[in-house]
C-alpha cells in the first residue's frame, strides 16, 4: 500500500475537523496524560493533539504510514510529543489500564481481522472511568450507494452481509463492555467536496448532520463515545 492510499485532501481536512470536534468534547484538560491513537496512520489526529500539548502513542500496522507520520510530526515540531509504535490493534502490546484516553477512528476496527477482538483490546488498555472514541464504516451509508454497482444483486447482498461495515446496533454490540454515552456520525462530506470549495458552511453542515440522531446515518462513519466501567 502506498501513501496516496491514506491521503485524500478533499476528505481529510473536513474529516479531521469533525473528528477533532468530537474528541475535544471529551478530552481531559490535564495534558499530563497518555493518549493512544490506535490505527492513527499518517498522524492526522495525533499531530493536532500533540500541537495542543498532549503526549500521544501513535500505533499503526503500516511502517510506511508511521514513517510518513514521523516526517509530518517533525515538520510540525511535535516529534518529541509522539511515540511511534508499529503494531496490530487486535494484539496491543501494552499493559492493561495504561492509557487515559483511547482513539481509533475511521475504519480501523472495521478492517481489522477480528473487530470484536480489536474492540476488546482497545477497552483493555484503557484506564477505568476514562473515555474511548472509536468509529466504524457505516453499512447504511454504503447501501445508499448501490447505483455505483448498477444494482447488481450479488454486490448488494454482499454489502448486506459484510462483516466489515456495521449498523449502530452492531457497533454498540462490539463495545458492549463500555458505558456507551452516544453514537454520532462523521464523514457526510467526505470526498464529495473539492478542497478549493471547502469553507465554514461545509464544516457546520458536517457537524449538524453528524449530531442529528437520524441524519447521522447518512455519514460514512459511525463514531461511538464510551467510558470504561470503574
Amino acid at each position: 500500500m502506498k501513501i496516496k492510499d491514506w491521503v485524500y485532501p478533499e476528505a481529510t481536512e473536513i474529516d479531521t475537523a469533525r473528528d477533532l470536534r468530537i474528541i475535544r468534547e471529551y478530552l481531559p484538560r490535564n495534558k499530563n496524560i497518555r493518549i493512544l491513537d490506535a490505527g492513527g496512520g499518517t498522524g492526522r489526529i495525533s499531530i493536532p493533539l500533540a500541537k495542543m500539548g498532549y503526549r500521544i502513542v501513535l500505533l499503526d500496522i503500516s511502517r510506511t504510514a508511521l514513517n510518513f507520520a514521523r516526517e509530518e510530526a517533525k515538520r510540525a515540531e511535535v516529534l518529541d510529543r509522539i511515540e511511534f509504535v508499529e503494531g496490530d490493534v487486535c494484539n496491543l502490546q501494552f499493559e492493561s489500564n495504561s492509557f487515559d484516553f483511547v482513539i481509533s477512528l475511521r475504519d480501523v476496527v472495521s478492517y481489522s481481522h477480528e473487530p470484536k477482538k480489536a474492540a476488546k483490546e482497545l477497552i483493555r488498555v484503557l484506564k477505568p472511568d476514562c473515555y474511548l472514541i472509536a468509529s466504524v464504516s457505516n453499512r447504511v451509508f454504503w447501501l445508499t450507494k448501490v447505483e455505483r454497482w448498477n444494482y447488481e444483486f450479488e454486490k448488494i447482498k454482499s454489502m448486506l452481509t459484510t462483516k466489515r461495515m456495521f449498523t449502530e446496533v452492531e457497533l454498540r454490540e462490539l463495545f458492549d463492555e463500555l458505558k456507551i454515552e452516544k453514537v454520532v456520525g462523521s464523514g457526510y462530506c467526505s470526498g464529495n467536496i473539492p478542497l478549493r470549495q471547502l469553507d465554514e458552511n461545509f464544516f457546520r453542515l458536517e457537524n449538524f448532520i453528524g449530531e442529528d440522531p437520524e441524519l447521522k446515518y447518512s455519514c460514512e462513519y459511525l463514531v461511538l463515545i464510551g467510558r470504561k466501567h470503574e
